[in-house]
């Protein structure tokens, strides 16, 4: 193997070549700078070099050691800045690790970059004024999704094998399906998360392989002191998961919402797709879909998301020494501050009450059937500048998603482990990827039958035509 094609190989094999000496982990480190300093000025996925952590790399241990890795800029890592896509943080460098960024650095993994985001990851595409547009490398007129944008289109692009990514409505998983990528949504407590946002958020990954999310969630699951909810850690590792045997499922599929909500002829075309294939492989599938008010849901989920963003607005900025402003913020954001702020706590509650309830239909739901699947989000990926937070307001910005991404919020509010898989392109070369919604800690379910759709459609080859 040349080194030149190191970027074609997930994070498992390179670490394989590692063990067996056919590569150095200096070589692997230069091979993926370069690719980043070749290829990111065009995509802008990365925002900030960590490259000195190069300097730690004899210092590191831990299974991953040699292997290197992304950060969202959304994550604090000592000494670095954590501009979260905003004007608000010019200038602030964070004073330590955060448990995520701990648990990579444990791992081995060496950060070379921290990557795009949205202002404050509130969007689902990539296109912080501050920080810049980041490009799908599929079809650089197009967004790569977001709030994990920057992570997908670095490891389509083969700047890593893999990246850290968040979701708290969405935010692996629809830019996962924007770049061609594996992205696994964890369960509510799997791993550690922040109690700001009204605990909707995740950690985990954008991949390349399935096998790699599996990795990674061994890297990262257990909970932090304080967390106010533990998913137990698993008894079996996930590491190893794609050679586990896999029972016929009962699969429920929904592709054509009807008058609920329009659904792109490409993105019912994927789902169709895959339900298929799922049947082909011996699962049961048949049309169905929980029965619970989804738009009454999304109304909620907003007024939740509006305040929880709020408040982490105010606070990051006074972190930073400033006061939010239509001077530092987007016009989405400071649009999102005054609404957030001038909601009621009996409004809030209400919404957070009905959440709940709405949540348990859901989760009845899966007592009859083992997966869901769904589309990611109504259309493909939306061309560039869809979701310019400068020109509009977080009402305008609202009505966008309504009409794009008001199904992947739901596994967010239930706590259920959810993943885009990518298993169709459309005429354009835009991937769309097939979501699935498993049972609550329920992780290993979804990776198998990842596996097994990942043995049974390869994406891999794909990867070559944006090298």
């Amino acid at each position: 193997m040349e080194i030149k094609e190191l970027h074609q190989y997930d994070g498992t094999a390179v670490r394989q070549m590692l063990y067996r000496n056919e590569l150095k982990e200096e070589e692997v480190m230069k091979h993926y700078q370069a690719v980043i300093d070749r290829k990111n000025p065009e995509l802008n996925a990365v925002v900030h070099k960590t490259y000195e952590e190069v300097n730690h790399l004899n210092e590191r241990t831990g299974p991953l050691k040699g292997l290197p890795f992304l950060v969202k800029d959304l994550n604090s890592m000592k000494d670095q800045p954590m501009s979260l896509g905003s004007k608000v943080m010019e200038g602030f460098k964070a004073g330590f690790d955060d448990v995520i960024v701990q648990r990579y650095k444990r791992a081995g993994l060496t950060i070379l970059g921290k990557t795009n985001t949205p202002e404050f990851g509130f969007t689902p595409a990539t296109e912080s004024m501050y920080l810049g547009y980041t490009k799908n490398p599929w079809n650089k007129d197009y967004s790569p999704g977001g709030s994990s944008g920057g992570a997908a289109a670095a490891v389509a692009a083969g700047m890593a094998p893999f990246a850290h990514a968040s979701d708290g409505g969405g935010s692996i998983r629809i830019p996962a399906s924007c770049c061609g990528l594996f992205g696994l949504k964890p369960t509510r407590g799997r791993t550690p998360f922040s109690i700001k946002l009204n605990s909707l958020a995740v950690s985990h990954a954008v991949t390349r392989s399935v096998r790699d999310s599996a990795v990674l969630l061994d890297v990262l699951q257990g909970p932090q002191v304080g967390d106010l909810f533990a998913t137990p850690v698993s008894d079996t590792p996930y590491t190893g998961i794609d050679h586990y045997s896999l029972q016929p499922l009962k699969i429920a599929y929904l592709a054509d919402f009807g008058e609920l909500m329009e659904i792109d002829e490409d993105v019912q075309k994927a789902v169709q797709s895959t339900a298929e294939l799922c049947e082909s492989l011996g699962h049961h599938v048949e049309i169905a879909y929980p029965d619970f008010d989804l738009h009454r849901f999304m109304e909620a989920f907003v007024t939740v998301w509006v305040v929880g963003g709020a408040l982490a607005v105010k606070e990051a900025s006074r972190m930073n020494g400033k006061e939010p402003s239509s001077e530092n913020l987007e016009k989405m954001l400071y649009t999102l501050v005054q609404k957030g702020t001038a909601y009621t706590a009996m409004e809030y509650e209400k919404a957070r009450v009905f959440l709940g309830e709405e949540s348990v239909k859901v989760h009845r739901f899966f007592e009859k059937y083992d997966v869901l699947l769904t589309p990611v989000t109504s259309k493909p990926s939306l061309p560039l500048g869809c979701y310019n937070g400068e020109e509009k307001t977080i009402d305008e910005i609202l009505a966008v998603s309504e009409q794009y991404a008001h199904l992947s919020p739901v596994a967010n509010v239930t706590g259920q482990p959810a993943m885009s898989v990518p298993l169709y392109w459309n005429k354009e070369n835009l991937p769309i990827g097939s979501h699935f919604m498993g049972k609550f800690g329920d992780e290993s379910t979804l990776l198998k039958l990842a596996a097994q759709l990942e043995e049974a459609r390869p994406w891999w080859h794909r990867y070559k035509e944006i090298q």
